[in-house]
């Protein structure tokens, strides 16, 4: 997934796809001006998916998604979203009419202090439960405030995955860009899904099942 740090410069991330070691897929940033030839490029490289960091200047526009909705609706791609979290009530809507699977990044990054019943929060859990919205189960030290194991995270995680457990997907968010809080440990991150989603068929489907979707 191309980090926000690279803006829409994704020439390490197509230079990977390229190499062809093993199957890759990847998630780019670019601009709704792309050339349809560069779309073709990129599908042919592998990526499926365009990533827009609406929270942060990172060389997009956030009224890019229903232009870039439409360019890559014929390529079968998704969108993925960094949104402000007290943006999801007012931008749900706009999500729910997307033509394409969109994935929420960061599990929404709701601050763990307004709880489960925030109005945020239970914006995110209806768009889930309607089925054309992914949840990347990652970064708790992003939204809360304990430091590892991250005890104040784990409610919202659970509450994603009862919502629907087919639309979850798991990630580092290595290399932890723009932490201020102490470096994680990718090994302890991924051993916080086993608490999460204690059930195993679970977790096949949250690492195994829902990405190859």
């Amino acid at each position: 997934v191309q980090p926000s740090v690279y803006m829409t410069d994704n020439s390490l991330l197509l230079d990977a796809l390229a190499e062809n070691r093993f199957p890759l897929r990847g998630v780019a940033v670019f601009n709704a001006d792309i050339s349809d030839h560069e779309l073709e490029r990129m599908h042919t490289l592998g990526v499926r998916g365009v990533r827009l960091n609406l929270r942060f200047e990172a060389g997009v526009s956030g009224d890019i998604a229903p232009r870039m909705a439409e360019r890559i609706k014929p390529l079968g791609w998704h969108l993925q979203f960094r949104i402000n979290p007290e943006e999801f009530v007012t931008v749900e809507r706009v999500l729910e009419k997307l033509p394409v699977d969109f994935v929420i990044d960061h599990m929404g990054q709701v601050p763990t202090p307004e709880g489960l019943e925030s109005p945020s929060f239970q914006a995110i859990l209806r768009l889930v439960r309607g089925g054309r919205c992914w949840i990347k189960l990652s970064a708790p030290y992003r939204m809360g405030t304990l430091e590892s194991p991250y005890s104040d995270v784990m409610p919202f995680a659970q509450a994603l995955i009862a919502a629907n457990p087919d639309r979850m997907v798991w990630a580092s968010d290595w290399p932890h860009t723009t932490l201020e809080k102490r470096m994680p440990n990718d090994g302890d991150l991924l051993n916080l899904l086993a608490q999460w989603a204690p059930d195993a068929a679970v977790r096949n489907r949250i690492l195994v099942d829902n990405p190859a979707k």
